[in-house]
């Protein structure tokens, strides 16, 4: 007999183990009162705006840039379609959040696989994200505008004191998040003052080629023979942020205490007080009367703060940056002015702004290198607290030992380890002089996590969040389509680029 009941003792173990990994997980039993709005966009501006920051970057300094100049503008007709892409993935995504206070990386892990989930989007973002290119790229044009070869600093020199930069930024804050959105705003008010003299100046000049650029808008289905398809789809990988950077809108909403992550608790600086982040969200009290109308009123508002500091910043940005090299560096590069070689090297960052200066003197050229240095650097300090802040989050939830710690000490561990490896990858000359290649292997390779992101997001927002809370939450056949349409897109630049 006794034999007998350890059999079947065994056999329910299995069994409840079995079902805990291959079932949904919903345990959300807590409730809470759904905070009061704010009464304006006002009261929610931040994660887009540090989304954008860090997504007017690679792409749009480099990336398209190199493109349009090999190509000319019959392809920027890729750049809406891949934003819109990723204006619905940010905007699925946060839904969880707002829903549960947990970020979207806890809900993946709610879903059948549980932590399979949880460690590929992981480890897909540290291989797509670990590499400081954008520093080195940002290293460059300080570099260039110090005096190149006769800068007080080597290009070596000049990447370790850009990184260094990042990671004093993020600590010194009471909270990292702070820290963060003021350099994020920083970052955004010069090159949007620079972006726009700079446009103005070779649209004066050179009317007819605004007209060329946007009829490059319309040219669907336009793709040059020869084309590098690695190029490409690390490109349309980045046109936005891509990789694992849409999943950071969720982790922004989570920290800035948005809707019900207002309970959870947030990431301090060094001088911050250190706190215990929730394991796990909790759902609204759907008992309260106006319990759903304040969430419809969450939802609606990050919805319009993703629109406007996210997408339309975007689009608007990578456009003029693409028309920029289409119209200063694709004339020069025909008549040989400007070498093929010269879009892969260091001189990828700061050609542009040798043309400028042709067009309005030494000012241009320095206003560029200007710009070019905030972008990059903006990228750079964002890439790095999501790494340290995915971690950290993730860390937090699954491991207890790690939880006890406190988020603080366990965010600033992080951050130092992938500092560690940043300088060792800058100090060992890794792609000295080939930012690009870079910035296209991170780009590249992030594009399998979002791949399989979508249709993960698809299933957290219907099979999650409970049936009575997915109308509040924005739930519709609408988002979910066009996440399945920017799968297949993905698959497709994934396969072509392969």
């Amino acid at each position: 007999m006794d034999v007998k009941v350890g059999k079947s003792n065994s056999y329910q173990v299995i069994y409840k183990y079995v079902s805990r990994v291959l079932g949904f997980d919903r345990n959300l039993s807590n409730v809470g009162e759904v905070p009061k709005p704010p009464s304006s966009l006002l009261g929610v501006i931040g994660p887009g705006a540090i989304l954008t920051a860090m997504a007017i970057g690679a792409g749009e300094l480099i990336l398209w840039p190199v493109l349009v100049t090999q190509h000319g503008f019959g392809l920027m007709w890729i750049i809406p379609l891949a934003l819109v892409v990723q204006y619905f993935w940010v905007v699925e995504s946060f839904r969880w959040t707002l829903v549960t206070g947990e970020s979207w990386i806890q809900g993946s892990g709610r879903i059948p696989g549980r932590g399979l989930w949880v460690t590929l989007w992981l480890l897909s973002m540290t291989i797509s994200l670990i590499w400081p290119g954008w520093a080195v790229a940002s290293a460059s044009a300080l570099w260039v505008f110090t005096g190149g070869s006769n800068s007080p600093l080597d290009l070596i020199s000049w990447g370790v004191v850009s990184y260094l930069i990042c990671v004093i930024a993020l600590i010194l804050p009471k909270y990292v998040y702070s820290g963060l959105y003021i350099a994020s705003l920083i970052s955004l008010l010069i090159f949007n003052i620079g972006l726009i003299i700079s446009s103005t100046v070779v649209v004066l000049r050179e009317p007819s080629s605004l007209v060329n650029a946007l009829s490059g808008l319309v040219s669907v289905g336009y793709v040059p023979e020869g084309v590098d398809m690695r190029l490409l789809a690390s490109a349309i990988a980045w046109a936005g942020l891509g990789s694992m950077g849409n999943a950071f809108y969720s982790l922004y909403v989570r920290d800035r205490g948005l809707g019900m992550a207002r309970y959870v608790g947030r990431i301090p600086g060094l001088l911050g007080k250190s706190i215990t982040i929730s394991s796990s969200g909790l759902l609204p009290d759907l008992s309260k009367d106006d319990s759903i109308l304040r969430l419809t009123r969450w939802v609606r508002l990050l919805e319009r703060e993703a629109l406007i500091f996210f997408f339309i910043p975007s689009l608007i940005s990578l456009f003029l940056f693409s028309y920029l090299a289409g119209t200063l560096l694709r004339p020069a590069l025909l008549r040989g002015a400007l070498k093929p070689g010269d879009l892969s090297g260091i001189t990828a960052v700061v050609m542009q702004s040798k043309f400028f200066e042709v067009l309005v003197g030494p000012a241009g050229y320095y206003l560029y290198l200007v710009i070019a240095v905030f972008v990059l650097w903006s990228t750079q300090i964002g890439i790095l607290d999501a790494m340290a802040r995915t971690w950290a989050d993730t860390a937090s939830v699954y491991v207890r030992r790690v939880r006890e710690l406190g988020i603080k000490k366990t965010y600033m561990t992080l951050l130092l380890i992938f500092t560690a490896v940043g300088l060792i990858i800058i100090c060992s000359g890794l792609f000295r002089y080939q930012p690009v290649e870079l910035i296209k292997l991170g780009a590249y390779l992030g594009m399998i996590q979002q791949i399989l992101s979508m249709p993960v997001t698809i299933v957290i927002n219907y099979y999650l969040i409970p049936k009575g809370l997915r109308r509040a939450a924005g739930v519709r056949i609408i988002g979910s389509g066009m996440l399945l349409i920017g799968m297949m897109f993905y698959l497709i630049s994934f396969i072509g680029g392969l």
